[in-house]
């Protein structure tokens, strides 16, 4: 894994002669988006806490995520059905380590490929590293939108379409709190595959920030 790594309701209020300061118009919003993605790139240390459900055909998973990132080492610990009572992910520049609540230890170069391998579902950790953030990940984007804030509103990248529903501030950034992810797999000729859609909920409960 590499380092790093809503539709907003504007209130207008008259109180005692004062009002909002006016949002930006959307040509505004390139500037905004640049800086905010030069400020949180230099994130490198991070822990996020919350809740992840996933969702293909007629078969769900969830669990709770907890997620810390220093520099190029991650750890990633689900608990709950997901993770078949405890799940412990570990991955730096040596490649990645998966253990089990039954002391069973996996090990290979892919973090996603060791998760797919133990619970049979495929999360994009890779991009998620960066989605976490409200960043797109390195490579190309085939689409993207911003709100009226600047922030990454949604995200086509990598055939995983991204949204981003809620945003809390932490510190000096607002980063994503609830987000919806999801995969359609298609056939040779590109046409979406009947019934293959993989739908991944977010809901961050709490960051941490050096």
């Amino acid at each position: 894994m590499r380092p790093i790594p809503g539709l907003v309701i504007i209130f207008v209020s008259l109180l005692s002669g004062c009002a909002t300061a006016p949002l930006p118009p959307a040509a505004d919003l390139d500037p905004v988006w640049q800086a905010r993605q030069a400020a949180l790139v230099s994130v490198t240390a991070w822990q996020l806490r919350g809740r992840l459900a996933l969702r293909a055909a007629d078969q769900g998973g969830h669990a709770t995520l907890s997620w810390k990132r220093d520099g190029e080492r991650h750890r990633m610990d689900f608990t709950g059905p997901l993770g078949r009572g405890h799940l412990r992910l570990t991955q730096d520049s040596q490649g990645a380590e998966l253990r089990d609540a039954d002391r069973r230890v996996w090990r290979a170069a892919d973090a996603g490929r060791l998760l797919y391998r133990a619970t049979g579902w495929i999360v994009p950790l890779d991009g998620l590293n960066y989605w976490v953030l409200g960043l797109p990940a390195p490579g190309p984007v085939a689409n993207l939108q911003l709100d009226e804030q600047g922030r990454l509103k949604r995200l086509l990248q990598s055939g995983w379409d991204i949204q981003f529903l809620e945003y809390t501030r932490h510190g000096a950034f607002d980063l994503p709190s609830k987000m919806y992810i999801t995969r359609q797999d298609r056939h040779a000729d590109g046409n979406p595959a009947e019934g293959e859609i993989l739908e991944v909920r977010l809901s961050i409960e709490q960051w941490t920030l050096p």
